[in-house]
């Protein structure tokens, strides 16, 4: 099973873990992570080498709140190093989460074109 690890700054992590935990529950393959203002980037790179370490071998997905920032580029070293076992996706919304919390079968890069899919086609406007 593919780890998920959802990064960002603030509370964002933490925001997202929180709204799962209301609508479809926490999947123990979902990690959570937090880019504070009190965190410098070393401090944010030793957190997830550490999570990393813990995950072993296992295929990981992060999950980013924004492109190009801080936690995105952190993860992205990590995928350019491990390209054949991560991916990095940025942007995703609530409903890409909850699916991925619901049913993460599926190699990394499977369930970062799943997860970018559904938040394309959630996107909606009303009326």
């Amino acid at each position: 099973m593919t780890e998920i690890i959802v990064i960002g700054h603030g509370g964002y992590g933490e925001g997202v873990r929180t709204n799962l935990e209301m609508v479809t529950g926490v999947p123990e393959n979902m990690h959570f992570l937090n880019f504070t203002k009190e965190q410098d980037r070393a401090e944010l790179e030793a957190h997830m080498d550490e999570l990393l370490g813990r995950l072993g071998e296992k295929e990981v997905l992060f999950c980013c709140d924004l492109p190009g920032a801080t936690p995105f580029q952190a993860a992205a070293l990590r995928t350019a190093a491990n390209a054949e076992k991560y991916r990095t996706v940025a942007g995703l919304n609530q409903m890409a989460y909850m699916e991925l919390s619901m049913d993460s079968s599926g190699t990394a890069a499977e369930l970062a074109k799943r997860a970018m899919e559904t938040t394309k086609e959630s996107v909606t406007e009303f009326p």
